[in-house]
């Protein structure tokens, strides 16, 4: 999921997208990253791996709400809100859908796996 987030959004726009939306390239990327370190840590079996995951899946998963949200009740409105995210693009929309899930699913195993080894 990290290299989604690391080169999905740079392959899908170019790099020419940070002149035009920074805010979406640089949150996609820093998710990225933290997904990546989270990793890293875990596979290092570094003992703050399982807090790093909670918060990067957290971010994850809150980061793509509006994304996901945003584009699919422009979609259902019939209102294309931002011209660079076309309503008629359902691929998106659902791509989008399948992520924020996925990043919500990790995110409540990383928190029960976090639980469990607390008690």
């Amino acid at each position: 999921m990290s290299a989604v987030f690391l080169l999905g959004e740079i392959a899908r726009r170019g790099f020419e997208y940070f002149t035009i939306n920074t805010t979406t390239m640089v949150e996609d990327l820093l998710c990225g990253g933290l997904l990546f370190l989270a990793a890293t840590l875990l596979a290092k079996g570094n003992a703050k791996a399982q807090v790093m995951l909670i918060g990067a899946w957290g971010y994850a998963f809150g980061g793509m709400f509006v994304p996901f949200f945003a584009h699919l009740e422009a979609f259902m409105r019939g209102v294309e809100i931002r011209t660079d995210h076309p309503i008629d693009d359902v691929g998106s929309i659902i791509l989008k859908g399948i992520i924020w899930s996925l990043c919500g699913v990790f995110f409540l195993i990383s928190l029960r796996k976090s639980f469990k080894h607390t008690n």
